[in-house]
């Protein structure tokens, strides 16, 4: 399809499916055009990301950054996506609960990035996979992860995601990725079988510091970076403060 006949069907799509009509595009192609964007893409990009509970935008700062073209981004909180807009000049797509919203994200991904709220869950156990996790917004991101089955998964939350539930919300989290076909630098075994105390030593390694790497603000966070099954790395090497 050539780039008119694909940039017709995207207007028309839009029209259709949210009542925009044919001006206000018109009028929002001329402002984007005008617009000085601070923060834009290189332009060889080398691989694709989404940025899920998005904020204003810090994960895309670094994907751009490292040669990233992101391809869909969520955040529900207005004033966060209005510096998102100013930012990156595209607004995020709202509620990622929402099915009509996850329609919007691509088949063929690289890295899926998402700095998710925690919330405990009712049954730590994984007795039904996925569903285990039901009724959290983490559930949200694992049903992406089973259609869209990205290459990468990075998740950043607080340091204290190790100790909620006394260990097994991490270990769910865990247990749910893994269960699709991913793996990351904690042994299955220990996901799986080993002991509370071991997870946490081993996850304690995933949490990094800004004041470490030239922020100056204290900061821990953990971050979780998880690959597919079919991609050839044994560890994946954090940064050194």
């Amino acid at each position: 399809m050539r780039d008119s006949d694909e940039k017709k069907c995207k207007k028309q799509e839009l029209i259709r499916n949210f009542d925009f009509t044919e001006l206000n595009l018109q009028k929002a192609e001329e402002f984007f055009q005008t617009k000085n964007i601070p923060f834009v893409a290189k332009e060889n990009t080398t691989f694709t990301f989404i940025d899920l509970f998005a904020g204003i935008g810090g994960f895309r700062l670094a994907m751009q950054a490292n040669g990233g073209e992101c391809v869909f981004s969520s955040e529900w909180d207005k004033d966060a996506k209005q510096t998102y807009y100013e930012n990156y000049g595209e607004v995020p797509f709202g509620d990622i609960t929402k099915d009509e919203v996850k329609a919007f994200i691509p088949e063929h991904l690289d890295v899926l990035c998402a700095g998710f709220p925690c919330q405990p869950f009712s049954n730590a156990g994984l007795k039904k996979g996925i569903e285990d996790t039901r009724g959290t917004l983490f559930y949200h991101i694992a049903e992406i992860l089973k259609t869209r089955k990205p290459k990468v998964v990075l998740l950043e939350n607080v340091r204290g995601l190790i100790s909620n539930d006394n260990g097994n919300t991490f270990r769910t989290i865990l247990k749910t990725i893994t269960s699709m076909g991913y793996k990351c630098n904690i042994s299955e075994n220990t996901i799986e079988r080993g002991n509370i105390s071991l997870l946490k030593s081993e996850a304690s390694k995933l949490v990094l510091s800004a004041k470490d790497y030239g922020i100056p603000q204290n900061r821990p966070r953990i971050y979780i970076v998880l690959w597919r099954n079919d991609i050839l790395l044994e560890k994946f090497t954090y940064p050194l403060p």
